[in-house]
């Protein structure tokens, strides 16, 4: 069976920028289908088209709309929202968090650092720096308020069987399923399995909400 080409959607008037997306596009095998210049197209062009990721240029001050991003995650849960800006501050990064984001890439980085992040979000993977991340996340915690929940009980760790605690606690560290094969011996089936079996049992989806619902007073998911 012929594997499906992924396909993006770039939103950005910033014809350089584009450029610099067509390029990393290539470099990931995905198809590059469109391109919306001015902002206010964007929501008909994307319901139409149903791209695998759509790359946002955040800087342009007609970007600055509140809950679009939010609203594109709603529609199209599929579509892999990949955030692009010069100022990567800890706020914005966990304010799209919120908005369905799952990859954030400085504007002006070379178009190798694109098609890795493209290739990591079509897999379903946050992409962030691993540091950066961990702080993005502590900020997410403060700006949900998470501390108004109440505290989980005391033995709801016990859940977890101590092999699901280890891969956990590989997560928290920014590993890819990968590196947790390799680190505790396992096939990548075998992790993928495991994990599955941890999001039944905490209730989540995504590594970001696993990292929150371990840590939710603000403890960093890197443990320092």
């Amino acid at each position: 069976m012929e594997k499906k080409t992924s396909t993006a959607l770039v939103a950005s008037p910033d014809e350089r920028f584009c450029a610099n997306i067509g390029v990393a596009a290539e470099l990931a095998d995905v198809r590059l289908v469109a391109r919306v210049a001015r902002y206010a197209q964007l929501p008909v062009l994307f319901d139409a088209l149903q791209v695998d990721i759509l790359v946002f240029d955040a800087d342009p001050a007609e970007a600055e709309q509140d809950g679009q991003l939010a609203s594109f995650h709603r529609s199209a849960p599929g579509t892999a929202i990949l955030l692009a800006t010069s100022a990567l501050t800890d706020e914005r990064v966990s304010n799209a968090l919120l908005q369905g984001v799952s990859g954030f890439v400085p504007k002006h980085c070379d178009s190798r650092e694109y098609a890795d992040a493209m290739r990591a979000v079509q897999r379903g993977e946050i992409w962030l720096g691993r540091e950066k991340l961990a702080h993005a996340l502590t900020s997410l915690i403060d700006t949900v308020n998470l501390s108004a929940r109440p505290r989980a009980p005391v033995g709801a760790s016990e859940k977890l069987s101590p092999r699901e605690e280890e891969i956990v606690g590989l997560i928290l560290r920014g590993c890819t399923n990968k590196e947790i094969a390799k680190a505790l011996g396992l096939s990548d089936k075998t992790v993928k399995a495991h994990l599955s079996h941890v999001f039944a049992k905490l209730g989540v989806t995504r590594r970001a909400q696993l990292a929150l619902s371990r840590h939710p007073f603000g403890a960093s998911p890197a443990g320092g």
